[in-house]
């Protein structure tokens, strides 16, 4: 993912409570069950923190994550160091649209919606060009996009919609995550968010807080579909959310696809 489209995983506070926000592991059975499917190894593009990376090595499997954020990095770098499975597993920093890893797969992950943080088709084609490249023969690729609901990307009431709060457990302070503000451009498909991330303590003072921004573009399905056949990737299985369900609108848009 490009770092233009990703300033807010980069700063202070948003890494920080990364792992906060993003505790639910519901796509950890369906990743897990790709990679028993496919094979390995297994690359993971925007691994963030190594929530997935680290569950693909924990099941046996030998993983490359790439994360453009370095600072996300960080944090994966010390939680891969002290886990059982961690020899299995090598953290790259590094762009989705161009890498050279000098190791090729079997199966190629982008979870988490982080495909969408490519801003142009431009930077789309060349991303999955790249990930073609590192590909075996016949191996595949999953993506998980957002399908766009235009009733919530449209919406005046964003901030209180997509206000979300989380506790520490160490530290018994509370976290709360805004949209502040939002433009949403309906020709280039782009979504622009700020967001404040506001410490609370034990009384609900606000005791630190930052402000952050991230951009996103969305995809139409029948879009999706050609730039991967564009791109020389055959797609065998799309559905809308990790259990299998057939596409529906405004849910998830999970792919899976085939390197001609």
């Amino acid at each position: 993912m490009t770092s233009s489209g990703r300033t807010h995983y980069a700063t202070r506070l948003a890494v920080a409570t990364y792992d906060l926000f993003h505790s639910g592991n519901a796509d950890l059975p369906f990743y897990l069950g790709c990679a028993s499917r496919f094979g390995g190894p297994i690359l993971e593009l925007g691994a963030g923190t190594g929530r997935v990376v680290m569950a693909l090595a924990a099941a046996g499997y030998e993983a490359v994550g790439l994360e453009v954020s370095a600072t996300m990095l960080e944090v994966a770098s010390a939680k891969v160091a002290k886990a059982a499975a961690g020899a299995r597993i090598r953290l790259v920093n590094g762009d989705m649209r161009e890498f050279a890893l000098q190791q090729m797969f079997s199966l190629t992950l982008i979870p988490a919606r982080a495909f969408q943080f490519l801003l142009t088709s431009k930077d789309q084609r060349q991303a999955l060009n790249c990930i073609r490249r590192h590909l075996l023969p016949g191996g595949y690729l999953v993506v998980d996009l957002f399908d766009p609901n235009f009733e919530v990307l449209f919406t005046s009431d964003f901030e209180s919609r997509f206000t979300r709060e989380v506790k520490d457990p160490r530290s018994e302070h509370r976290f709360r995550r805004a949209v502040v503000a939002r433009t949403v451009d309906r020709v280039q498909q782009r979504l622009n968010e700020t967001l404040r991330i506001e410490e609370l303590d034990g009384e609900g003072n606000v005791i630190d807080s930052e402000e952050s921004s991230w951009s996103l573009r969305w995809i139409m399905r029948q879009e999706m579909a050609y730039l991967l056949e564009l791109c020389g990737f055959e797609p065998v299985e799309e559905f809308s959310d990790f259990q299998g369900s057939a596409p529906d609108y405004g849910r998830e848009q999970l792919w899976i696809a085939r390197a001609h």
